[in-house]
């Protein structure tokens, strides 16, 4: 039997191709790398290396032991995954979303409908969230624009736009909105959670710099102890935002509106029909 840690290191030398280079990468001596590929090779029994004065590389024996260590390390890693996915699902229900406020919005709906079990939620892009339902990492996955992949069911969920809360007495503040345009330049607080919102802003004002602040109550000990700006939306907004003479105006760019969908594979819409009705416009 081949430990696993051996593969590792020989497919890592596979695709360095030096010693050292395979030795840098696993954090390991050049030595201590050197005796595991003697190691590997009297398990194997057959030669797998062509050695010269002071490099050894790859023979074709070896290329093709290379390619199914890597194939073993790849299943490896599916069984591990998979394992602890169908652990994770047969007690929490697994929600990724692209932004804190409308996984937030979900929680109640499935802790309703799933009292017996834990809610998990983490943020991730669109991308990541299509891959972690398919590999079953989530159950449920809050997207900001319609999925174009196949096995999944998805149900419009809600609309959010961005906004800009100001002081009173900024230059911008009796504007009935602004662009990301009139934004650019500032100096603007924001919430970490705000995910995919996040890099939206950064596309768009590549001058602005966001101060960005992961814990809800620092956001607003920030904003009540600064005069600096602070993104907003519509569904965020609180009565605290317009206190103090503070103004929340919308951004009235298209790109700031969004249409956020919940998805699920296709397979399992049946469980979570209710959660899907729930959310029904």
């Amino acid at each position: 039997m081949v430990e696993i840690f051996l593969l590792e290191q020989f497919v890592a030398f596979a695709q360095c191709g030096t010693l050292s280079r395979a030795a840098a990468r696993l954090h390991i001596s050049q030595p201590a790398l050197s005796r595991s590929m003697k190691k590997l090779e009297d398990l194997f029994g057959v030669p797998l290396f062509d050695r010269a004065k002071s490099r050894i590389t790859l023979n074709e024996t070896g290329k093709v032991a290379a390619r199914y260590a890597l194939r073993v390390l790849e299943a490896d890693r599916e069984m591990v995954e998979q394992t602890l996915a169908f652990e994770r699902k047969s007690r929490t229900i697994a929600l990724g979303a692209c932004a804190f406020l409308p996984a937030n919005a979900l929680l109640p709906i499935l802790q309703r409908h799933f009292s017996g079990m834990t809610i998990a939620s983490e943020i991730a892009a669109d991308d990541k969230l299509v891959q972690g339902l398919r590999s079953h990492l989530y159950q449920l996955a809050v997207l900001h624009s319609r999925p174009d992949a196949d096995g999944l069911f998805c149900r419009e969920y809600m609309d959010e736009r961005l906004c800009i809360t100001l002081p009173a007495g900024h230059p911008l503040a009796s504007q009935k909105t602004v662009s990301f345009r009139d934004l650019d330049g500032m100096r603007i607080l924001a919430h970490g959670g705000s995910g995919f919102w996040l890099e939206l802003c950064r596309e768009h004002m590549h001058g602005t710099k966001l101060l960005v602040e992961d814990s809800m109550e620092m956001l607003g000990e920030l904003v009540d102890a600064s005069s600096l700006p602070v993104f907003n939306s519509n569904r965020a907004m609180t009565p605290r935002d317009t206190s103090g003479g503070r103004v929340t105006l919308p951004i009235a760019d298209a790109t700031a509106h969004i249409t956020y969908f919940l998805a699920c594979l296709d397979c399992e819409r049946g469980k979570y029909r209710a959660v899907f009705d729930a959310i029904r416009p």
